[in-house]
């Protein structure tokens, strides 16, 4: 996705796994822990914020952590794509589904563009010969089903 690369070429300091509240807070994005206003919802992304802090992405920390840091990449998508005020869906209800809005979709793919670069991706796969699904997670931080779908996205077949 052209918009998560833009924002890895200013922003990314090039160390794994990527930090996507380092780039937000790059970006003036205010990025807060709420475990009691977000009650079962995972984040959300108000481009308002308040007078004090600007735009903000608020997240569950009661969520697991890869589930955390993939939510402020996607609420980061939000504000980098132009959307609007934005809730994300729990994490009962996750999903990667196409019956998603064309918004959610889209801010799935930049918050996967963005914890797993193509062309690192690429390396780890093609010049490291990696193939452990697991062993991909774990570098760059996501859950197994994030990384499966990137992989799958960018066109390989790995367990």
């Amino acid at each position: 996705m052209k918009a998560a690369n833009q924002i890895l070429k200013e922003y990314w300091d090039k160390t794994l796994p990527v930090d996507p509240v380092s780039i937000a807070n790059k970006l003036k994005i205010m990025v807060s822990s709420d475990p009691v206003g977000l009650g079962e919802t995972s984040g959300e992304y108000d481009p308002t914020g308040t007078p004090q802090t600007g735009p903000l992405i608020r997240y569950n920390p009661n969520d697991p952590r890869v589930r955390q840091r993939f939510t402020v990449a996607h609420e980061l998508g939000h504000y980098v794509l132009g959307h609007g005020l934005s809730h994300r869906d729990t994490s009962g209800n996750f999903t990667m589904s196409p019956r998603l809005n064309a918004e959610e979709r889209n801010a799935n793919q930049f918050a996967a563009a963005l914890l797993m670069p193509e062309g690192t991706v690429k390396a780890l796969i093609e010049v490291r010969g990696m193939t452990s699904l697991r062993e991909l997670a774990s570098i760059f931080n996501v859950s197994k089903a994030a990384m499966t779908f990137r992989v799958k996205d960018l066109g390989y077949s790995v367990e």
